[in-house]
């Protein structure tokens, strides 16, 4: 939807949508315009400037404008985008990892975004390709196809998240990911609010929703969609009833066509979803086919993380989940509502619970029973890590750090927080400890408290995860083990973990210790590992491997990009790869003298190969 000048048109900016109107100024013919802000009787209304640039505002006639072609839109570079997603995740969340001169993050808990989902959204609506409109009847761009209303939603209701937003932006890949991201909070945001209106949660302990739940939000475009699909089901509609019937009550007659206009087929295949408006899907095979979509598009999210930002796949170490063996004790003494409620009230002690846990029967406690087991188990950094407002199921879901869903490898003990289901979570929201799902991962197996009014193993369905969190032992979240390496002491403490970073992200790109340890050592020689060092004399080279922004790698890149640790790494992982001779070095100086000459291309090429192959050798000392 992007426009530029008409061919032979010098086009004028005016201040009015009017043919009489003060003209501002004039914009000869392929002068790109970008995203039309709002259209009125024949004019549209531009917001056009490149970043750092003052931006001009005004009207132009939309007969002298022209839609520039699908065909000239460029391609998206798979690894920034993820690692945008990455990116936003941790700016949204305020999970970014503390490093000097870092501006402070923006929170929007406890709605929180997820990096998985915002890359299980590309791939679904695009394979995360740069189109023009793909969705029938919307007028969505660009990878996660953001359209006109979302991106407007995003810069009026963003507040400091939206600050340096562009019209422009919508239709870029990259740039328009915090809108997408911004929906998925305000989605969660609204199911939260319907489910507190209707009685079925509480401001304290707020509804979670699921993965899926978010997905029939996106897809329907309705948060009251998502949960009427979800009542549907709790309150056993018959399977065979039409998807039709059940959101009649919550979307107009004028919605309902346009979503089985846009969600007829599953995106891309000639798979049924929704249907036709006359021959609507039931509701089982819409959730069937949603729920089979919906993991197919987590994995392919996780598997694209792990490859671009691998240092957001937390250390699973020896230290395992020392909290387990007091939920076992708990279990083995058969702990339940009736005969143990002093027993339950104890846990309580153990949050910052305000209300009185000496209720009979006592209040939803399986968050309390999360808290005990952490701070009654012989370790000071588990009995610190338990969140404010820990009774509350939500409250577990910024506890550790992220866990991919559909990793093979969730490790026993990993805190899962649920989307409610009447008669097995309650009404918000439930936590427990991972134990193993059932051979056809459709039911999680969880040990928790308030279990069937019990501490026990129960399945449910794993369809209604809401997240999964993990902190790894010893060491805290997100710590890094680097076997083998020892790092010099002009490292600051608060860098030594982007050591870690590039070494993982050189072995995901395919290279061996060699090539790795040749690529840590220059880090270490161009910036001690501080992501934010920026030199300013002589040249602008920014970030861990000191990117050259003006005739050298960083090409052009912001400042504030060339920043971010894991971009940093991959630019210069990507000029390595033009090298040969580097992926086939034989041996660790080889791999230094040719990353040095090659790739890094200092104006000292003999000395600074000396100097980082020393560095390099006393990495591996």
């Amino acid at each position: 939807m992007s426009y530029v000048v008409k061919d032979g048109v010098a086009a004028r900016l005016r201040e009015e949508p009017l043919a009489t109107s003060r003209s501002k100024k004039t914009l000869f013919q392929g002068a790109p315009l970008g995203d039309p802000v709002k259209t009125s009787d024949g004019f549209l209304f531009f917001e056009i400037g490149a970043p750092g640039d003052e931006t001009l505002k005004g009207w132009i006639i939309k007969e002298d404008c022209e839609e520039v072609a699908d065909a000239n839109r460029l391609p998206v570079h798979e690894a920034g985008f993820v690692q945008e997603c990455v990116n936003v995740q941790l700016l949204f969340n305020d999970e970014t990892k503390p490093v000097e001169g870092a501006p402070a993050a923006v929170s929007i808990r406890p709605w929180v975004v997820s990096a998985d989902f915002l890359i299980a959204r590309a791939l679904y609506e695009t394979d995360i390709r740069n189109l023009g409109k793909n969705i029938p009847g919307s007028d969505g761009v660009g990878a996660l196809q953001v359209t006109v209303a979302e991106w407007k939603d995003f810069t009026d209701n963003g507040g400091a998240l939206a600050s340096d937003a562009r019209a422009s932006d919508r239709d870029h890949s990259v740039l328009q990911i915090p809108a997408a991201a911004w929906r998925q909070h305000v989605h969660g945001k609204a199911m939260s609010k319907i489910r507190l209106d209707a009685g079925k949660a509480t401001a304290e302990d707020p509804f979670v929703a699921s993965f899926l739940d978010m997905f029939f939000a996106h897809v329907t475009n309705s948060p009251a969609a998502a949960i009427a699909i979800l009542d549907a089901q709790d309150a056993g509609t018959p399977p065979d009833t039409s998807i039709k019937e059940v959101l009649k009550a919550v979307m107009t007659a004028e919605e309902l066509s346009a979503l089985f206009k846009a969600r007829e087929k599953l995106s891309g295949l000639p798979t049924v979803f929704f249907g036709t408006e006359a021959n609507p899907s039931t509701l089982k095979s819409v959730v069937d086919v949603a729920e089979d979509t919906l993991k197919k598009l987590l994995v392919a999210a996780l598997a694209r993380i792990e490859k671009h930002r691998p240092d957001m796949i937390p250390e699973v170490t020896a230290g395992g989940a020392p909290w387990m063996a007091i939920a076992e004790q708990a279990q083995a003494e058969g702990v339940k509502e009736g005969t143990h409620n002093a027993v339950i009230s104890t846990y309580f002690a153990d949050t910052d619970f305000g209300g009185n846990p000496n209720t009979n029967p006592p209040p939803a406690w399986c968050g309390a029973f999360a808290a005990h087991c952490m701070k009654r188990c012989d370790n000071p950094i588990v009995q610190a890590s338990v969140p404010k407002g820990a009774a509350a199921a939500i409250s577990w879901k910024k506890w550790g750090a992220d866990f991919p869903l559909q990793s093979a490898s969730i490790p026993r003990g990993a805190v899962v927080v649920l989307s409610p289901m009447p008669g097995t979570t309650g009404g918000t929201g439930h936590v427990g400890f991972f134990l193993e799902f059932s051979p056809d991962k459709k039911k999680v197996f969880l040990l928790g408290g308030n279990q069937s009014k019990k501490v026990g193993k129960t399945p449910f369905p794993a369809s209604q995860i809401a997240g999964v969190r993990w902190l790894d032992q010893p060491g805290a979240v997100g710590a890094v083990a680097i076997d083998g390496i020892t790092l010099p002491p002009s490292v600051a403490p608060a860098n030594r973990q982007f050591a870690g970073l590039i070494l993982k992200a050189f072995a995901a790109a395919g290279y061996g210790r060699d090539q790795q340890i040749a690529a840590l050592a220059n880090a270490i020689g161009e910036s001690n590992l501080n992501p934010r060092a920026h030199n300013t004399h002589g040249e602008d080279s920014v970030g861990l491997f000191q990117l050259n922004r003006i005739v050298g790698v960083g090409g052009h890149h912001s400042v504030e990009r060339l920043m971010d640790p894991a971009f940093n790494t991959q630019l210069i992982i990507a000029e390595a790869d033009r090298f040969s001779a580097f992926k086939n070095a034989a041996d660790l100086h080889t791999a230094v003298d040719v990353f040095v000459r090659s790739v890094e291309r200092p104006a000292d090429k003999p000395g600074q190969v000396a100097k980082r192959f020393k560095i390099a050798q006393a990495l591996i000392a």
